[in-house]
């Protein structure tokens, strides 16, 4: 039997640090998903068309429960929510997708179809961010369960950006080109 434990100990990857890169994914990810539930919110509220306002609310929905799992697994491996540096520190937040604060806050006081084509727009460079992040930390995590989330969020928001694209055409609006992709990975991290 102790040598069962010992097996398993050692096959699983131990608890990781406070500045570790799955801890550092965990914030920075949450952080991220925080804004896009925030634009979502703002949405469901004002939107008139339907399907932007179930996107929005597909949004808020599936990334408030991440926000508790991310949470979740810092709780768990004993660390805190909040890290020594503000989340993203060090990293572009326009690389990340993240609106500025005079983005968000004119969702609330543009005219409503114009706010919803806003919406699609920031939510689109908002989830390309998402996607880099996401890959970004697949080369640096080392948590099971960190990796596959990471996956998830790649293939989910790799999704919603085409169905975001399907609603920009949909209002005589050809999607942006790709983003560039961030020259940098997600420093600071330790890797332990």
């Amino acid at each position: 039997m102790t040598a069962l434990v010992a097996g398993l100990a050692a096959a699983w990857p131990r608890l990781p640090s406070t500045t570790s890169a799955d801890a550092t994914f965990a914030r920075n990810m949450a952080a991220h998903h925080a804004q896009a539930v925030n634009m979502s919110v703002t949405l469901i509220k004002r939107a008139a068309d339907p399907e932007i306002r179930l996107l929005a609310q597909d949004i808020l929905l599936t990334q408030q429960a991440q926000i508790g799992q991310m949470q979740g697994w810092l709780m768990a491996w004993g660390r805190p929510l909040a890290g020594r540096e503000a989340p993203m520190a060090g990293m572009s937040h326009a690389a990340m997708g993240m609106a500025s604060a005079a983005d968000e806050a004119a969702l609330n006081s543009l005219p409503v179809a114009t706010a919803e084509t806003r919406f699609l727009l920031l939510m689109r460079r908002h989830h390309q961010g998402g996607v880099a992040m996401a890959t970004s930390a697949l080369k640096m995590v080392s948590r099971p369960e960190v990796r596959a989330f990471a996956r998830r969020v790649v293939r989910a928001q790799t999704t919603e950006i085409q169905a975001i694209d399907a609603l920009l055409q949909g209002r005589q609006l050809t999607p942006p080109p790709a983003a560039l992709a961030p020259t940098h990975d997600m420093e600071p991290m330790d890797h332990e």
